[in-house]
Order: structure tokens, then C-alpha cells, then sequence
């Protein structure tokens, strides 16, 4: 079957699945006009106690909420930087990075010089959807922080989208003047959103400690919370481009983790990179705006006959089939150079994102 056989959708889902949370709460806060960029440091901070939490209760329900608890802690750390002192979101986010990074290597160090490995979260298959061949067992086979994700996912993008709560947030992040004057609490609605970040980061961080390794190590997050910015800025601030975007790099992770293990480069791996290019630069050239999606007329950008030179040369290399065989650490790149194509792409689209993203309101200046 290749390395894309049932494990690797198995794989794949499991690593989207933190992502998708985190890149969720940044999408609320980033509609809410706040950039947090130390979305690395929080699930860091939520990885953390997570695992402190769960090692000292035996509790899985306690173990996420310490790692909640943990990513809200620092969410107030944002929001007060932020929302209150003003402070540029850039230089903030990274502050909180630099944060996540070393307080949770000190405390570890501190605390747990003889690690101790807890049992992951057990795996539930839902009755008659999981006998379903290839899907069910990568779908409906999975633990119960996959299934939660997903139904935080869906709420989230339905209160966005049809509640009062979500327009007056998506209204702070694109005219918070307005919003203001129409007796909405500027300050209110983007502490709000800064805290579900925070919440949602957190407990993405704890389900990697306690619910898929077992244990908490240094850095384990291993730019996830990068990838999830990147997925918000490549979904166009948009709940459903977004799952999309957060599976294109899941699907490149778990590709990297199967690859290091083959000699050389499959001939099935030529013909998904051709097959997954051709998408990208289609949907690059796609329009949203009109009743239904249709391609642009538009003359073609660099990167779309950079892609489209990719994809013939992934059709040439599917044919030879040449013995090509790369180094584990440009393997383990892929992701994020994905990431930066994504990005790169995304800039030749029309998305918007929201107009006061990242400005700080102050009701003084209105």
C-alpha cells in the first residue's frame, strides 16, 4: 500500500488535531483584532501543567485542566500586555514565547529530574462509523480530545458566524470605533477572545504531553504553535479554510515522519506532491466573492507558474521513478517550508484579514 496506507491517516488526524484547537482560539482572537504570535510559548505553558497536573492527581480530567488553566494564565499575560499596557502585539507575542520556553525548561529541570511516564488517552471507536473502510478507523477511531476538538471546532464557527456574540467580536476586529459606538465593549469582547485563545492553546499543549507522548520534554511542541498562526493567516481568517489549511500540514508532518524511515523517495510521494500543487495553485486562482467559486482570468503570479513548474517536474519524477534519497533534517523541514509556500501564496489572494488586527482601540483617541 505505500506510506499513505491506514496508519498514516491514522497519524495524520492525531497530529492535526492539536493544531486545529490552537489555530481555532487564534482565530476568534485575531477576529477580535488581537495577534497573539506566543501561540508557541502558551501550549508550551499548557504542555507543562498538563503533565504537572496529571502526574500529581493520576487524573486525566485534572491534567487538562492544568494545562487550561496553565494556557489561560498566559492569555491573561497577553491580553494584559495587549489590551491593557498597549504594548506592541508583535513584541508581546514574542516575549511570551521566549517565556513559554524558559520557565517551562527551569521547572522541568526543577521539578522532574526523574521523569515519569503517564499512559496515554485510549482510543474510542464509535459503533459501526469506525468499521467503515480507510475513514473509519482514521475518523471514528480516535480519542476523545479528537472528537472534543472537532466539536469546539464546529461551535465555534457557528457562534462566529450566527450568534449576536460573535458579529460584536468580529465587528471589535474590523471597526472598533464603530462597535464602541454601538455599545459594544471594545475591551470586554477582545479580553474574551485573548482568554479562548489562551484556553484552546493550553489545552492543545497538555494533550501533547499527557494524551499522545506521556510525557513532558523541552520545546515538545516543536513549532506547532507556529504552523497554527500560519494555518489562520493561510485560511483567510475563514473557520472552513482553515481545517483545510490544518490538514495540508498534518498531512506533510505525518508524510516527514513516514519518509525518514524509506531509503528513497517513493514513486506515490511524486504523484501526491503534483496532485496537491495543482490544488493549491487552483484554489490560489479561485474567487470567493461571487455566488459561486470560479477561476480568475487574471495573468498567472510567480508563485503560480512556480507552482505549475513543480507540478510538472513531480510528473516527470513520477515517470522516471529516479533513486532519490534526501537527509532526515530536510524531512523534518517539510512542514514548515510548506508553511512559508502557503504563506507565499497567500499573499497573491484577495482575503482580507480583519482591519484593526493587531492595532491597539483607544477609547480616548476615537
Amino acid at each position: 500500500m505505500g506510506i499513505f496506507d491506514v496508519a498514516f491517516l491514522v497519524a495524520a488526524v492525531t497530529i492535526a488535531a492539536p493544531i486545529l484547537l490552537a489555530a481555532t482560539g487564534e482565530l476568534v482572537s485575531e477576529r477580535a483584532g488581537v495577534l497573539n504570535v506566543g501561540l508557541e510559548g502558551v501550549m508550551l505553558a499548557g504542555a507543562f501543567g498538563g503533565y504537572l497536573a496529571m502526574r500529581e492527581t493520576h487524573s486525566v480530567t485534572a491534567g487538562f485542566l492544568g494545562g487550561i488553566i496553565a494556557g489561560l494564565l498566559f492569555g491573561t499575560l497577553m491580553a494584559i500586555l495587549s489590551i491593557e499596557a498597549k504594548v506592541d502585539q508583535i513584541v508581546a507575542g514574542i516575549a511570551l514565547t521566549l517565556l513559554g520556553y524558559g520557565l517551562t525548561a527551569f521547572l522541568n529541570e526543577r521539578m522532574f529530574t526523574v521523569p515519569e511516564t503517564l499512559r496515554p488517552l485510549s482510543r474510542l471507536a464509535i459503533p459501526l462509523l469506525s468499521r467503515i473502510p480507510v475513514v473509519g478507523p482514521a475518523l471514528f477511531d480516535q480519542n476523545a480530545f479528537v472528537y472534543a476538538t472537532v466539536l469546539l471546532v464546529v461551535l465555534a464557527g457557528l457562534a462566529l458566524g450566527r450568534t449576536t456574540w460573535g458579529i460584536n467580536l468580529i465587528a471589535v476586529g474590523e471597526s472598533p470605533i464603530s462597535a464602541d459606538a454601538a455599545g459594544v465593549s471594545v475591551r470586554g469582547a477582545r479580553w474574551a477572545a485573548v482568554l479562548f485563545s489562551g484556553a484552546c492553546a493550553g489545552a492543545a499543549g497538555a494533550y501533547l504531553s499527557i494524551g499522545d507522548v506521556g510525557v513532558f520534554r523541552e520545546g515538545m511542541t516543536g513549532g506547532r504553535g507556529y504552523l497554527a498562526l500560519a494555518a489562520v493567516l493561510f485560511g483567510g481568517w475563514r473557520m472552513g479554510r482553515l481545517g483545510v489549511a490544518v490538514a495540508i500540514f498534518a498531512f506533510a508532518d505525518a508524510a516527514q515522519l513516514r519518509l525518514q524511515a524509506v531509503g528513497t523517495i517513493p514513486r506515490e510521494v511524486w504523484v501526491a506532491v503534483a496532485v496537491l500543487v495543482l490544488l493549491a495553485v487552483l484554489l490560489g486562482r479561485m474567487r470567493f466573492d461571487a455566488r459561486r467559486p470560479q477561476l480568475s482570468s487574471r495573468r498567472l503570479t510567480g508563485v503560480e507558474v512556480l507552482g505549475i513548474a513543480a507540478v510538472v517536474a513531480s510528473v516527470a519524477l513520477t515517470v522516471t521513478a529516479p533513486a532519490i534519497s534526501v537527509p532526515v533534517p530536510l524531512w523534518l523541514a517539510l512542514p514548515y517550508v510548506l508553511a512559508l509556500i502557503a504563506l507565499g501564496a497567500e499573499g497573491n489572494r484577495r482575503s482580507k484579514g480583519p482591519t484593526a488586527l493587531a492595532i491597539p482601540y483607544r477609547r480616548s483617541e476615537a
